[in-house]
């Protein structure tokens, strides 16, 4: 649904979806090709379609979270995705998601963990704002974490009892009127000292400040980020916590 608002809130045109045939391109593969016909991408930004934040619309109408969150969707699905689009003439986005055949295998079960990541990490992630909440959770999902999301510190802390199974607190730094992420952390790796701390947040002077006066092994993020550098902060993160 977020996928379908996201095109049809670029023009008030006709929006038509297509279920195509695999059976004619490729049998291991469910094809769904949604189509607008309105005023279409140019080449910048196609290619930058999918990045997470990144948007066309004006300040206040989009978070430029809609198409990053149906990458990551897809990319779990082990499928694929794809932009047809040229400036007067539309766009096509077509989906391309594995058929199921049978039963899965057990190694299909939970999607690899990346690099440095220890398969199952189990992640408290704390963030205000739904919609990079939801993005955040696609991401560490796809690395192959377990992940609990909190909306905010005081929802995290009914979850931080002393004995949690959590290994890594990934926090934003600025929590809307509540308390802030770095406060969350000291109580949080107080009740659990082998805890992994990973802040983020999008204004440079949080992340400096942070950085000033955070404890030696705790793990700075700027947003916007991509799954990558997120898997490498994270791996950061678990290494300064040793």
């Amino acid at each position: 649904m977020r996928f379908v608002v996201g095109l049809a809130g670029r023009l008030p045109a006709r929006v038509r979806r297509e279920i195509d045939d695999p059976s004619a391109q490729d049998d291991r593969f469910l094809c769904i090709a949604i189509s607008d016909t309105g005023s279409g991408m140019s080449e910048e930004v196609r290619e930058r379609a999918f990045e997470p934040f990144f948007t066309t619309k004006q300040s206040g109408r989009g978070t430029g979270l809609g198409l990053s969150t149906v990458y990551g969707f897809v990319k779990q699905s082990r499928g694929a995705v794809a932009i047809e689009s040229a400036p007067g003439v539309g766009t096509t986005i077509s989906l391309y998601l594995p058929r199921p055949w049978g039963e899965p295998d057990a190694a299909d079960a939970h999607p690899a963990a990346a690099d440095g990541i220890p398969q199952g990490l189990r992640v408290l992630m704390v963030e205000d704002d739904a919609e990079v909440r939801s993005v955040a959770e696609q991401f560490l999902a796809t690395l192959g974490c377990e992940v609990t999301a909190c909306a905010s510190a005081e929802q995290a802390l009914l979850l931080l009892a002393p004995g949690a199974a959590f290994q890594l607190l990934l926090t934003d730094i600025a929590l809307g009127s509540g308390m802030r992420g770095t406060e969350l952390a000291s109580i949080a790796q107080s009740r659990l000292p082998g805890l992994s701390i990973l802040l983020m947040s999008g204004f440079s002077v949080e992340l400096l400040d942070a950085d000033r006066d955070s404890p030696p092994g705790w793990e700075l993020l700027q947003k916007p980020y991509s799954r990558a550098e997120l898997g490498q902060a994270i791996v950061r993160a678990l290494s300064g916590a040793d």
